[in-house]
């Protein structure tokens, strides 16, 4: 199994993953995140969350957009025997974290958005999207609209930010519903979807 019969992971799929995040700090938590990921596994970064909301200050993005090299210098040079107090040892990608949120200030402070969900979630005409793989073999890596999502961000300024990157935090927040068609997690989905305000689109 993709979640290594992993509990943290076995729990993030069934209770995380597909679930709607509308708070300007969850979505940034996630963009950040998937960022981090990229060219390493899910459960690597997973493991280390706790220690990434430590060293952004739970991702406010004000207090993030404030941090400077010398914050970064501190996550790289720290030290434990515990890896999962460890943020990964990349300069680029936790400069990018603070790169993101300066963006993100600079765009809700010149009126260019009202707020990060706002804007994430127009890509999807704020309706989540209800697929219908028959197996996760099936599932794209990338969508139209995670295209869309990619190229408007690294228009802004944004870094960490590729197609897949972008369907990832799609994947993980709701915006569109990648579990297998007809299993329990895609009924429960389709459930909640049906009682939701302001709708959903099935694919």
């Amino acid at each position: 199994s993709y979640t290594q019969n992993d509990p943290v992971y076995i729990d993030y799929m069934t209770n995380e993953w597909g679930f709607e995040k509308q708070t300007d700090e969850e979505l940034f938590e996630k963009l950040s995140l998937e960022g981090a990921q990229s060219g390493l596994s899910w459960r690597t970064i997973l493991h280390k969350r706790t220690a990434y909301r430590k060293a952004f200050h739970g991702f406010d993005i004000d207090k993030v957009a404030a941090m400077t090299e010398r914050d970064i210098d501190k996550m790289l040079s720290k030290t434990s025997t515990d890896s999962t107090e460890l943020v990964v040892r990349n300069r680029g990608k936790l400069q990018s974290v603070i790169n993101n949120a300066t963006i993100i200030k600079k765009l809700k402070e010149n009126g260019t958005i009202t707020s990060f969900k706002e804007y994430l979630w127009s890509f999807v005409d704020n309706q989540p999207i209800l697929n219908q793989w028959q197996a996760f073999k099936n599932i794209p890596s990338k969508t139209e609209e995670s295209e869309h999502m990619s190229k408007d961000l690294k228009r802004h300024g944004f870094k960490f930010v590729g197609p897949t990157t972008c369907y990832a935090l799609m994947q993980s927040c709701g915006f569109v519903i990648d579990h297998p068609v007809g299993t329990k997690h895609w009924k429960d989905a389709e459930k909640r979807l049906k009682e939701r305000d302001g709708g959903y689109q099935l694919r």
